[in-house]
Parts: structure tokens; sequence; C-alpha cells
């Protein structure tokens, strides 16, 4: 049985994760132009060519839906734009429920971290390899009108398990995902991302760009000690079909800096944090006890977490053996708890 198993209350994560997560620039991104004159050539867009959005210069308006989410933000609509070479932006536009107090707050988080928002939350293939292992796509054969441009239809699931399916909406020109809608194994509604108006080439005089803010610096997975000058956590027990994608440390806010190891099982992220501390790691207590998500506090014992609950995903936050740690993803509670577990010296 899984020391760490117990029932999880709602909270609210800190903004610190998101600045962590994704405060910075994109990964591997395709060839500019590459993923679009292939989707021209043969009209069928290919989920596999890299971030399309990376490679497309475009703005428009997008609605948003995250039905389990409670206040403002759980539909709300915001400008993106992309310059087609790596830079881009995220603008709120409107909240459409909540108050008017909520909508202020609500705005404010959405540009703190418009880096995470951009690199993590719409869909993406992030490693072929693990994608071909977890998932099937099939493309349904017919076409509809988003925003104006017509797009192909195609179904993503897991192979495995009755678990998440993506409907998206691809535009065949550019391969762009216009419009997309996430279902849990119930068939429910989990988000749901919809184009309202899209602009290729725009104008982008007067755009403010992201700017990375967390000093994020990828790492060679295999010198970690050497770059970082400390001894490393290493969960060795993954979500079944998880694999490593990224090694990278990250700085917050506060100036402490972090690792940030990110894996994927094809297409969702999964992120562990560790504080970083020069030397070799204290050993304390090897087992964590879990505290009510309530408060966000870290308990004084030497090793304990406060487990959250994130819209569909979970984020622990807590202390294993005296060094501080994150991990959060889509994955069920007790994976993320034996991932934990398994980090452990």
């Amino acid at each position: 049985m899984n020391p760490f198993s117990w029932s999880a209350g709602r909270g609210i994560v800190m903004c610190a994760w998101f600045a962590l997560a994704g405060a910075t620039g994109c990964g591997p991104t395709a060839t500019s132009g590459e993923g679009s004159l292939q989707a021209r050539a043969d009209k069928s867009p290919n989920l596999l060519r890299g971030d399309p959005r990376l490679s497309v210069a475009h703005t428009g308006i997008r609605r948003l839906e995250f039905p389990r989410t409670t206040g403002p933000g759980r539909s709300y609509r915001e400008r993106i734009t992309t310059d087609g070479h790596g830079q881009y932006s995220i603008e709120p536009v409107d909240a459409l429920d909540g108050s008017a107090a909520d909508r202020d707050t609500f705005e404010l988080m959405q540009r703190a971290r418009e880096g995470f928002l951009f690199r993590y939350r719409d869909f993406l293939v992030r490693d072929p390899r693990l994608f071909a292992r977890n998932w099937r796509s099939t493309n349904l054969g017919r076409t509809v009108v988003v925003a104006g441009r017509s797009c192909a239809l195609y179904r993503v699931e897991r192979t495995e398990d009755d678990g998440t399916v993506f409907e998206l909406s691809l535009d065949v020109d550019t391969a762009l995902v216009l419009a997309s809608q996430e279902r849990d194994a119930g068939g429910e509604l989990v988000a749901a991302m919809t184009y309202e108006s899209v602009r290729l080439h725009p104008d982008l005089g007067g755009t403010v760009w992201h700017e990375p803010s967390n000093e994020e610096r990828v790492l060679d997975a295999g010198r970690v000690v050497e770059e970082i000058g400390a001894q490393p956590l290493r969960p060795r027990l993954l979500p079944p079909g998880y694999g490593p994608l990224e090694t990278a440390s990250v700085r917050d806010g506060a100036g402490k800096q972090w690792l940030k190891l990110t894996y994927s099982d094809g297409v969702e992220p999964l992120f562990f944090f560790q504080e970083l501390v020069v030397g070799e790691l204290p050993r304390g207590t090897r087992g964590v006890t879990p505290h009510s998500g309530a408060r966000l506090g870290l308990p004084s014992s030497p090793s304990s977490v406060v487990v959250f609950e994130v819209g569909a995903a979970t984020a622990i936050q807590g202390k294993i053996d005296g060094i501080e740690v994150m991990v959060i993803g889509k994955a069920p509670q007790a994976e993320l708890l034996d991932l934990l577990e398994s980090s452990l010296p």
C-alpha cells in the first residue's frame, strides 16, 4: 500500500508554480514554415510536426472553458499573438464569470503565468516516440469551419485505457489547432478552446512579447551534478507511460534556485521541482506526512507534503528529508505520491 495515500483537499497553488514551470522560452520547434508547407501540400495536417504556433505568425481571440474549476477563469477570452519565429504573447481579454474584483485578480494571475499557459496548456505532441507508445490519432475524414477557416477533425485517445480523449480541429493550411475539447473517461468535458477569430501574418507593431523571468537553463541530463553543483533527487517510479522530456534549472522570484525535471506521456507534461542545495542532501525521516490542502505554509515536519487540485491536475508541495519539492501533473494522486517516494535517496 502506498504510505502517502489520502483524500486531498482543494486549494490554490502559488503563482510560483507557474513561474517556475513556464516563464521562459519554448522547447524544440518545427523549422519556420515547415509544418504549414507540408499541410498545404497534402491537405492533411500533421500532429507530429512540432508546434505550429511558433512557426505560423498569427493573432486571434480564443475562448477557453474549464467546467470543473471555480471562480473567474472557468470561462474567458484571451488574445494570442505569435511572430512565426518563437516569440509569443497571451493577453487576457475578459473573464466571462465572477465578480469585477475577481476578474481583476484573474487578469493579474493570467499575466503572471503567461509562459506556463503558452507552453503547457494547449494540446501538443511533446514527444513523438512517447506519443506513438501511449496515444492513437484518427483523422475523422470530415472538415468544419472555425473562425472562417477550413479544419480537419481529429480524435486523439489513449491506447491502453478508456482515459482522456481530445477532439481537435486542425487548420488545413497551417496545422494550427483552432478548436479542441478534452474529455475524461466518462465523456465529461474537462477543457475546451475555440478561436473566435484568427488572422495570419498580422501587423506585429506594438506587440509586447513575453519576457522570460525565471532564468531557465536546459541541462545535460547526464551531467546534472557537474552543471548545478548539487546532488539531485531522482524519481525512479513514474506514472505508466511517462518518460523524461527535459532537465533544466530555474530561479524563482525570491532568488531560490530549483532543478526542474519535465516528464511526459507524449502529450501531458508532468513536473518535478527540487530546491537546489549545494553538497549532500540531508538525511531525515523517509516517510512523508500529508497535511490538509487548506493552507500554503509548509508544515514543520522535516518530511511533509500538501496536496492541491489545480483544475484537472494534481499538485503536491512540501519537504522530503528537509529538501523542498514540488510536483504537478494530470496523474492520479497515488501515482504522484509514489513518484515522490521513489525520489528519496
